[in-house]
């Protein structure tokens, strides 16, 4: 199945697409996690440029766009899917909430670098464009990361923009975000800061 997720003026945004059975039937892809705090998606889709394709099990499903806080949710209605079919959705995501003068914004994120995450970067630039995100800054743990190049090699600018930062993460005085840092493409961890001894 293909999907279009355009904003009030019919213009295609960035946008996530919830599809969930209509039966209950147990499709959930077990790679989302734990199904019942997501009401057990059937799958997930981020849609950077406002559209995509999914593959689904043939059933009853309905799909939910989203994009931030931002924006009201789409629902369609219930459609039917075939071994042999498809199903071609628009789904719309109108803006709410007057926000000028004001930023979305994360300043603790992870992604690969970090030991703790597993996320490629591509990914977490799609996922934060899609999600309403404006600003991030990066929180790896003991690694400066920059998501400037990847947001311009995704062509996302219009979208998202970011600066260098870090999760300095001492073992007894605890975590310490800081940003904007400088971030050196060359050095070990980016050129974090080792706080290995000091005081």
């Amino acid at each position: 199945m293909s999907y279009e997720v355009v904003d009030q003026t019919g213009m295609p945004v960035p946008a996530k697409v919830s599809f969930f059975s209509a039966d209950g039937d147990p499709v959930r892809r077990p790679d989302l996690g734990d199904g019942h705090i997501g009401s057990y998606p059937a799958q997930v889709a981020f849609a950077p440029y406002g559209h995509g394709q999914v593959v689904l099990p043939p059933g009853r499903y309905y799909a939910v766009a989203s994009r931030g806080l931002e924006y009201e949710i789409d629902i369609t209605p219930t459609f039917r899917l075939t071994a042999s079919s498809t199903v071609d959705l628009v789904l719309q995501v109108v803006r709410s909430v007057e926000t000028e003068g004001w930023i979305a914004a994360d300043f603790h994120v992870h992604a690969m670098p970090s030991p703790d995450s597993g996320v490629p970067l591509p990914m977490r630039v799609v996922t934060f464009a899609a999600e309403g995100m404006e600003f991030l800054s990066s929180s790896d743990h003991d690694a400066i990361t920059d998501y400037q190049p990847v947001i311009e090699e995704l062509g996302l600018e219009r979208w998202l923009s970011s600066a260098p930062g870090v999760e300095v993460t001492t073992l007894e005085l605890g975590h310490f975000l800081g940003f904007p840092l400088m971030w050196d493409p060359l050095a070990d961890a980016g050129g974090a800061l080792d706080w290995t001894g000091l005081p």
